[in-house]
């Protein structure tokens, strides 16, 4: 077993703060899914409610933020079927339910570092008039932390209720909460509080998100600058894939004399091999060689499929924290790749290997920004959400400044410069129209940073493409399928 990095500064005490957090969350998410976006929503509220009206220090706004991502951590110990029922509960099913401030006290009461967050998740639930639980305390010996909590729980459980049925409006939900100030409320924070939340629409704004997001923007500019300046080297394309490249444009090339570059690296051969192999591609018979793979695949998508292998590299790294951010951002450059590849085939375009290697490099920026990103002493006391959250703004400079490097021509760097854009027209050129399509349908289909609802007929690139959404439900559903069979062979 490895021994963890202890943490040598602030920074990185906060970060394994935040880890620690991170994994609690994880556990309430795993016993309600529910639960876990509810305690997200009021933690950032609770936070910058305190922090824009100055409620309380501001060295103790993180606490309150931390007691709100936790405060239902007790819930766990609950019976999912009690969490879930609609109807009435017994006075001991209460009793248990009531029990849970308690219990999540006990629960993160071990954890030292934690020990400002406990008296506000023991006492969330109290009531200024005494009638909260768990010990009945009045006015101001219920912490403030906890009283703040209070409010903005009892807000998000009006307008986010479980039966969604019941949920009250922003404006109704304001006058219940001021309509019982001075009984289970603290009548000095309701005024304020009310004036938050109508500024705010009662949307939540993610607070760990807004305080790191100019450190990262930060970065991420310097980063830039030093590739632009020459302070940092980006990766070269292999020489198996310049020759390759070079190879396939000579009119009189053979299928021997590319298997003969191709085998001067025994990685990419073993897993062109395994490629060629797999459902995806596999023929009658199985082979063993890089020169029976190239037939089966083609020229083309033999080159194709060796940039993918070729590009994998670059999505590894050594630090553990950022394992799952770059598997995520591979899985989500393959299933553009093969998904702007089959867009095109279901549009009868040519050279459809074209818009493979276009899905393929479409995000390269970010990976780049990235690998960089994780050397940094400042990157790594940073949430990885965040990170993911601001690769999106500056990918695209990076990305056309490395195609450019490895010698793409201009229809790649043009895909890299638009395929984010939210308008097009008729006259948009249809790479870019099949790549962004194909980017949006990762979303849709779950290999994207992003999760949102896509709702193919609404989407420009499509319309103009005049590709129906069955059609590309069908093309989402083969690109899945492709993803589980073949990207654990790159």
């Amino acid at each position: 077993m490895s021994t963890p990095d202890i943490p040598r500064n602030e920074a990185e005490f906060k970060e394994f703060v935040f880890e620690i957090v991170g994994t609690l969350l994880a556990l309430i998410e795993e016993k309600d899914p529910f639960l876990r976006k509810h305690s997200e929503r009021v933690a950032s509220n609770c936070a910058n409610f305190c922090e824009e009206y100055g409620i309380i220090r501001k060295e103790d706004v993180e606490t309150i933020y931390i007691a709100g991502l936790l405060h239902d951590i007790g819930i766990v110990s609950i019976p999912i079927d009690l969490l879930h029922r609609t109807a009435p509960l017994t006075e001991e099913e209460m009793i248990r339910i009531r029990r849970h401030p308690v219990s999540g006290e006990k629960i993160l009461g071990n954890l030292f570092f934690l020990e400002d967050v406990l008296p506000i998740v023991r006492h969330h639930h109290e009531a200024f008039d005494g009638s909260g639980y768990p010990d009945n305390l009045t006015g101001a010996d219920i912490p403030l932390g906890a009283r703040v909590l209070g409010l903005f729980n009892s807000l998000d459980n009006l307008i986010f209720p479980r039966a969604s049925d019941q949920a009250l409006s922003m404006e109704d939900a304001l006058v219940e909460i001021n309509g019982r100030a001075g009984q289970q409320f603290d009548r000095g924070l309701i005024q304020d509080f009310i004036t938050f939340v109508e500024s705010n629409a009662g949307k939540s704004e993610a607070y760990r998100l807004n305080q790191q997001t100019g450190t990262i923007r930060t970065l991420f500019v310097e980063i830039l600058g030093k590739f632009k300046s020459g302070k940092i080297n980006p990766p070269v394309m292999p020489q198996v894939v310049r020759e390759m490249q070079t190879l396939i444009k000579q009119p009189n090339s053979t299928p021997e004399e590319l298997a003969q570059v191709i085998e001067r690296d025994p990685t990419i051969s073993l897993r062109l091999v395994s490629i060629a192999n797999s459902p995806v591609y596999r023929g009658m018979t199985k082979i063993h060689s890089v020169k029976a793979s190239i037939p089966r695949l083609g020229l083309k998508e033999t080159l194709n499929v060796v940039v993918a292998i070729a590009n994998k590299s670059l999505y590894e790294t050594k630090k553990v924290r950022f394992k799952i951010l770059m598997d995520k951002l591979w899985v989500h450059a393959l299933a553009c790749a093969y998904g702007s590849k089959l867009i095109a085939q279901a549009l009868k375009l040519d050279d459809v290997e074209k818009y493979f290697l276009m899905g393929l490099t479409h995000d390269v920026g970010k990976i780049l920004l990235l690998k960089e990103f994780t050397e940094t002493s400042e990157g790594s006391s940073l949430s990885i959400e965040t990170i993911g959250a601001n690769l999106q703004e500056a990918h695209i400079g990076m990305g056309r400044m490395l195609l450019k490097r490895w010698g793409f021509d201009a229809e790649f760097i043009n895909v890299i410069n638009h395929h984010d854009d939210t308008e097009f027209s008729p006259d948009t050129v249809k790479e870019i129209l099949v790549v962004h399509l194909a980017n949006m349908l990762t979303r849709r289909i779950g290999f994207s940073l992003f999760e949102e609802q896509v709702i193919f007929a609404e989407i420009p690139s499509a319309q103009i493409l005049k590709l129906k959404p069955e059609q590309i439900e069908g093309i989402g559903e083969e690109v899945k399928t492709i993803i589980a069979d073949v990207a654990h062979l790159f």
